[in-house]
């Protein structure tokens, strides 16, 4: 039966590969949008032993650092923001046009 008008062929054109994004940058990899800050919570396969991603948040970029020493799948036991110790999971705000230097440690 041939396709309508109004109905995609490629489910990539619908507005999946949006959400595949979202999922995938906020559910798996953790990195979320807070009104506080970015929260950091990964929940990957225990094999990957980290990983490494660039975010820009309210003006700042965000070089994310995740090590998974422990090969866990979910779990931080330590956060850092530019050296410094942060409890919790997340970095709160800093300065418009700043780079911030993140390392999350799993475990």
């Amino acid at each position: 039966m041939p396709l309508s008008p109004d109905e995609g062929k490629n489910s990539w054109l619908t507005g999946t590969a949006s959400w595949n994004f979202v999922a995938i940058t906020q559910y798996i990899l953790g990195v979320k949008p807070e009104y506080n800050g970015l929260a950091v919570n990964p929940s990957i396969p225990s094999a990957w032993s980290g990983f490494k991603v660039n975010r820009k948040f309210r003006g700042t970029h965000y070089n994310i650092e995740v090590k998974n020493p422990n090969n866990v799948s979910c779990g931080v036991t330590s956060l850092t923001v530019n050296g410094e110790p942060v409890d919790g999971t997340l970095i709160p705000l800093q300065a418009e046009g700043s780079t911030v230097d993140v390392v999350v440690t799993m475990g």
